[in-house]
This record gives structure tokens, sequence and C-alpha cells, in this order.
């Protein structure tokens, strides 16, 4: 009846234990079947992972719980028994398959069975380790099932002595392993268990920690390995340091050995390229006399043998290696405080870098010309490393490369003007970056007119050649339509453009990062641009993103007929452009953008892109502008003045207002100083005692009731007495005196202003204005009524410090 049972949907409990048996039975072998092949292991494992065959997790309620708590375990069980079966098979192929699917058992199992079973599946995979019999497919699969299991280990905090106790059996055996084996597929899976235990269990190093530094130092210094395996090596080799004591002093050991062997390679690499003093100044940098020299990167005095020493290919791999191994310690997380040597690296960087290839006339005689050769071949490559652990260090000090500042502007600022390598550019452009993000505005200030200058080339430079290409592209559709038109205009034209390539992409990584430099140049320091620069990256930005936005460069559907290209790589420099044009028009400045019409029309025009990533950061961009289009200061030429209420007012505070909205700034997008000057200049109303006209005389009855009303909007209980005295009767200058004594902490002193008939309009304004602002000073400092504008006196007039004197 059991193949009449029907379940309820594709979650229901009751398959897993059906589709667990069945994978038993078709895909994975036992004693007597063959393995049917290799590949159906792959839908083994995501079938388990994706119904969480192994979890065992019963339903919450009771009854379904009984009743598939043993159909659920039982399948477990048959499948954990015929995985160690196939685990002590002599077969090669079937001990493969049960060491693989060991590892997939412990990070998919329950937590219990986890627990009751991890030591018997550790001392099953131990023993394939140790066994040097073993097959080298069966030695990859249990370095890398061990690691699953001491990863799952990890997270139960009531082991952590048995899985110390555990990993540290591993350590001697995988290492003795990677002395004997020469398998990079089995170098690999070992450096991956090696990192695994120093990030999760370090203290399993402790005995062993000497060895195991001098048999990666050996590998990463062998001729035999490949790049690959460098780069592996020598992260672990980064890691290696928390094994030891886990304290700074371990740390830097670590990185003066380095530097040391960094600087001895170098030695000889640069012979005859530059003064001997230079390695041997930098070697007692770093070991200074009458100090403890460390002992060699791993025993060893970090020379290779004879016959590599003298390959100039060998010794650069080796170099970049180590300095690989140097930036991932400095951008790795640490507990401890570290003490980082700043000069040290930096005047590595700097010693690599000033080597280009060129030979002093003193070394000309002691240097052939193939060997310059073969220098200059490798020195692209170094140059690489070397900027590679410049970014690196300014990472991890950050601000405080404080002061080691002008060294680096330096550098970069002498590297920039002589280098021309795209990637090495690309590397350029990135440190700037890190370096205006890491000190800010100062930085800026240093760097800005090298990035604008060398920014300006790479982006110029291709705009010079793009803008061809639409009218050639034009040509040959033209060409390729109409015979008669081919015919006839073959004369000159094809001639004088048979040597342009029409329709081959640009590399535009150099370009992004140019543009990504600008626009952390613009986010940082944009408001410092008076001083010139700032006008040409506007326009720049602007030529630059309306040429890719056109396609002008490359048009999307030209990728799509390359084998090796997508329009991934115009997209995103799209979106760099994009991205730089936005935050030009962002960015602090002390006149409106200048291209904020143009920039409104392209995101508008984006925003309906079929290129959803174009699109939806257009939508994005016009969001942001929203801040630019309708900013939450308002100017002070766009609030309504008194003139407008009375047309026949010729008030001198009404004309200075007028002046300073109208006269005034259209002055500050000119110079700076005039901003400045305008902020100490006194624009204030005239002294109260030149006001002369009583104001219940003059004042019309709707307009006094206007005041009235804003005063009670304020609130009866909140309104102080205004500065200018009113003719009111006797009972309410008491009553008004009574609130003004009891709130005396609160309110402003009263300032009392005789007025005499007989002034013209002039005061009648003047102290119109003098009202409205004692009226709405008082409401933005007492009022608690949200529904009121909090407008300030200084948006009506520019200083009230007449009015309270």
């Amino acid at each position: 009846m059991a193949s009449f049972e029907r379940f309820d949907d594709m979650c229901d409990l009751r398959l897993k234990p059906k589709i667990l048996r069945n994978l038993l039975s078709e895909y994975v072998p036992n004693e007597k079947q063959p393995l049917v092949d290799f590949q159906s292991l792959a839908k083994v494992v995501s079938t388990i992972a994706t119904h969480k065959l192994l979890s065992e997790s019963p339903s919450s309620s009771a009854d379904q719980k009984k009743l598939q708590a043993k159909p659920s375990k039982s399948a477990v069980d048959d499948w954990v028994e015929r995985l160690l079966a196939l685990v002590s098979s002599d077969m090669p192929d079937k001990c493969w398959v049960g060491v693989v699917l060991i590892g997939v058992t412990c990070r998919e199992c329950s937590s219990d069975r986890f627990f009751s079973s991890y030591s018997v599946w550790f001392n099953c995979l131990l023993s394939h380790i140790k066994n040097p019999e073993s097959s080298r497919i069966v030695l990859v699969a249990s370095c890398t099932s061990v690691s699953d299991l001491l990863t799952r280990l990890s997270r139960f905090t009531n082991t952590k002595k048995e899985a110390v106790s555990h990993a540290s059996k591993v350590v001697l055996p995988v290492i003795k392993l990677l002395e004997e084996e020469s398998s990079e597929a089995l170098w690999e899976s070992i450096v991956h268990l090696l990192s695994t235990i120093v990030i999760l269990f370090p203290a399993a190093f402790h005995n062993s920690y000497d060895k195991v530094e001098a048999v990666i130092a050996s590998k990463i210094f062998s001729a035999k390995t490949s790049s690959n395996m460098l780069k592996k090596f020598a992260h672990f080799l980064a890691l290696l340091p928390k094994a030891n004591k886990g304290d700074a002093g371990s740390w830097s050991l670590m990185m003066q050995k380095l530097l040391i062997a960094i600087n001895v390679h170098l030695n000889n690499f640069f012979q005859g390229l530059e003064d001997e003093t230079v390695g041997k100044k930098a070697i007692q940098r770093l070991a200074p006399p009458g100090k403890d020299s460390p002992l060699p990167l791993g025993g060893q005095d970090g020379a290779l043998d004879d016959a590599s020493w003298n390959s100039e290919q060998l010794i650069v791999s080796r170099v970049s290696a180590l300095m690989f191994c140097s930036s991932t310690m400095l951008t790795s997380s640490y507990k401890s405080k570290l003490n980082v040597p700043v000069a040290s690296l930096l005047s590595l960087v700097e010693r690599v870098l000033a080597v280009n290839g060129s030979l002093p006339r003193s070394m000309s005689p002691f240097m052939t010309g193939i060997q310059q050769e073969l220098v200059c071949a490798e020195l692209p490559t170094l140059h690489s490393s070397a900027l590679e652990l410049l970014r690196a260090t300014i990472k991890c000090i950050r601000s405080q490369l404080l002061p080691y500042a002008a060294s680096v502007v330096r550098v970069v600022s002498s590297y920039f003007k002589k280098c021309s390598l795209p990637e090495l550019r690309i590397k350029l452009y990135s440190i700037t970056k890190t370096l205006l993000k890491s000190m800010g505005v100062g930085m800026a200030m240093q760097l800005a007119n090298e990035a604008v200058s060398n920014a300006s080339v790479d982006l110029e430079g291709f705009d010079a050649v793009s803008s061809k290409t639409p009218s050639l592209t034009n040509a040959a559709v033209l060409k390729g339509g109409s015979k008669k038109r081919k015919h006839a205009s073959n004369s000159g034209a094809e001639a004088e453009n048979s040597a342009v390539e029409v329709g081959v992409p640009h590399n535009h990584s150099l370009k992004i990062a140019a543009l990504e430099a600008l626009e952390t140049l613009l986010t940082i320091g944009g408001a410092l641009g008076s001083n010139g620069w700032r006008e040409r990256v506007d326009k720049l930005l602007m030529t630059t993103v309306t040429n890719a936005c056109e396609g002008r460069w490359a048009n999307a559907e030209t990728y799509h007929h390359l084998p090796n290209k997508s329009s991934t790589d115009l997209v995103e420099f799209k979106l760099a452009a994009l991205r730089a044009f936005l935050a030009s028009l962002v960015s602090p400045s002390l006149v409106r953008p200048a291209f904020l019409a143009e920039g409104l029309e392209l995101f508008q025009r984006g925003k309906c892109q079929a290129e959803m990533k174009v699109a939806e950061f257009c939508a994005h961009a016009l969001m942001s502008l929203e801040v630019v289009i309708h900013p939450r200061a308002l100017p002070l030429d766009g609030l309504p003045s008194l003139s407008s209420q009375f047309p026949g007012s010729n008030s001198l505070a009404s004309q200075k207002h007028n002046a300073l909205g109208l006269n005034k700034m259209d002055r500050i997008a000119g110079d700076s100083s005039v901003l400045s000057n305008l902020w100490l200049s006194n624009v204030d109303v005239p002294a109260n005692s030149e006001i002369q006209r009583s104001i219940d005389t003059t004042l019309p009855l709707p307009e006094a009731k206007r005041l009235k009303v804003g005063n009670d909007l304020v609130g009866s209980e909140n309104v102080q007495q205004a500065d200018v005295l009113i003719k009111v009767p006797e009972s309410t200058k008491e009553s008004l005196g009574h609130v003004s004594e009891r709130d005396d902490d609160m309110v402003p002193k009263e300032v009392v202003i005789e007025t005499h008939e007989g002034e013209g309009l002039e005061g009648q304004d003047s102290l119109m204005e003098e009202a409205a602002v004692g009226k709405k000073h008082e409401s933005l400092g007492e009022s608690d009524d949200d529904s009121i504008p909090s407008l300030k006196a200084d948006d009506y007039l520019s200083s009230d410090s007449d009015i309270e004197s």
C-alpha cells in the first residue's frame, strides 16, 4: 500500500525519507555495485541541500512528530551507514565518494547527530590523511571534508578543548603531505584546511608554528610554485601571526621578516639600476645595528637556488607574493593594536617606483641590453605590487598617515607624471580615492590639481578619437546599403579611412577609474574648487557624460558581435559618468550649477532607457537633485517684502533689502571675497532713534488688525511684547507689563521707542518691518506650534542688532 500513499505537497515531511532512500538506491553505490557516474554526485548534493534531507526536523505537532521521527531517523541512519562503508572501501573511487558525502553530511545533518558522530567521522578522515598509500583524490577530498567538519564543530561552545585537540592532530600530517607531494590540487586543499584552523583554532599551531612557517616559506621561494599557488601560500602566511601568540609582537616580527626578504631580493634585481647604498640603507632601517636581527623568513636566507636566482621573472614573482602577503597583513583585522612600520613601507614603495628601467651613466658598462630588456619586461608587475602595498598601507592607518602625508603626495604626484600604462594609472586613481576618503579636505587641497589634470588627459584623449566614430559608422552603413554610392565614393575617402577600425570598443576601465576619482574629489573637496579647477571639472564631466549616453564611443549592440565582450563594460562606464556628473551638480559651490538644466534633461531621458541599471540610477539622480531644484533655505530675494504690500514705500530698509537680493548676489558668483565682505558688512535697518512717526496715527486699521491676528497665531501665552511701543489703553499696558515681568528670564527686555509725527512714509515701512521682525523672532524662539513656518528674522532683514540695542 506504500505505493498508493499520497502527500500533501512538496513540503510534506513524509517525502524526506523517501527521497533520501531513492538517492541511496540510485546514485550512491554500495560494496557490490560499481560507481555509475561521478557527475551524479552533483545531483545528490543539490537535492540534499534543497530539501534538507539530513536535517531530521519533524513537525511541531505532537502527533506528526511521533509519526515522522522514526522513518526520518531510520533513513539518515541508513545514509550514514552506507557512507562509512564507502569510506573504508579499498577502491579509490568508492572511497572518494564516501569521503565527499561525509563532508556534505557534516554541513547538512542535525546538531544532535553531528555532536554524537563527529569523532567517528573525524578519525575515518584522518586515517586517510595519514595513510601514505591513499590516492591523491582521496587526500584532496579528505582535507576538504575535515575543513567542513571543523567549521561545523566551531559552532558548539561546549567543545572548544576537543575541537582544538582534533585540529592539532591534523596540522603535522598535512604539513608532511605539503613537503612530499607536488600536486597543486592537493596543495590548495591543504592551504584551505590550514587557513580554516588558523582562523577558528589558532591554538592548534602552538607546538608546530616554526615548522609551518618554514614549509610555507620554502614553497614561496621554490621555483616550482605557480603564480596561482604563490598567492594562496602568501595569504596563509599573512594569517599565520594569529597562531603564534596572537599579539602585536608576532605581527611586527612577521612584517619585519617580510620586508627584509623583499629588500634582499630587490638588491639582486636592481643591480646596475640603482645606487648600491639604497639597498643597504633599507636593510639597516629594518635591522638597525646594535639590535638583534630577526631570523630570516622560514629560517632560510630568503634566496633562491643559483639557477633561479638569475631569473628576473622568478624574482619578481616571489617579491610580488611577499608584497601581497604584506598587504594582506595590513588590511586584515587583528585583535591587538599594531605598530605599523610606515616609514619602512613607504621607503620600499618609493624605492620600487623610482626604478623605471633606465641605466645610470656610471652603470651602463655593467649591464647588457638583454639584461635591461628582461628587467623592463618585469617592472610593470613589480610596480603594480608596490602600488597595491601603498594602498594597503593607507587603508590600514587611514587618518594617522598625516605625519607621512607629504611623502605620499610626492610619490603619487611624481609617479603620475611618468606613468603611461593604463593598468598602473588605474591603481593610481584608486590610491587617490583612498587618500581622499582617509584624510578628507586637507588631502583634497593637495591632490586636486594633480587628479584633475590627469583625469582630463585620460578622458579627453578618448573623446578626441571617439568623436569620429558616428560619422565613420554612418559612412560604413551608407556604403553597405547602396552599391552606386559605394562605387561613386570610392575615390579618396576610402583610402583615407582605410586604417581606421570601426566598432572596436575601448577599454573603459581607465576612464571609469578617472571618473570615480573625480567623483570622490567633488564630494569631499568640491567647495574648494574656487581656485580654478572646479569649472574645468564641471565642463569635462558634462562632455564625458553626454558622449557616453549618446553612444559616441560605442553602442551596446557593438559588443554582441565580440566573443569575449559584453555590454557590461559600456554600461559600467555610463554609470560611472552619470555618478560623477551627479556629484558635480550636488557638490557644494559658490554659484549655481552651470549645467543643471542639461543635467535634468539628461537624467529625464535616461530614466526612460531600456538599460535597467542606467534607468534606475537616473531616477535616483532626479531624486537627489530635488535639493538643488527646491532648496530648503529660501534665498533672500525670493521672500515677500513689505514693498509689495505697500507699493508707495521708499524705506531705506526696503532699498537695502532689494540691493542685497539683486545687486550683491550677482557679484557673489564671481568673487569669493565678496561673500566674505557680505558676511562682515552691516546691512541693518536705520537706528531706532531715526524713526519718528507714531504708529497709532499712521497705521491703517486693516493692517493693525492683521498684526493682531499674527499675534493670536503665535499664542497668547508665548507672545512677548513688540519692540515698538503702541498706544493702547492702560489696562492693556498693565497686562503686557505683567507678562514681561513674569517671564523676565524668557523674554528679551522691552525697548521703548518714542515716536513723533511728521516723518513720512519711510518711517512707516521701517517701523512695520521692525514689528514684523519682533513677532517672527518671538514665534521662532518660544512657539511650540509646528504648523507655523519657522522663518528667521534674517529672512526679512539682514541684522537686528540695532533693534535690540
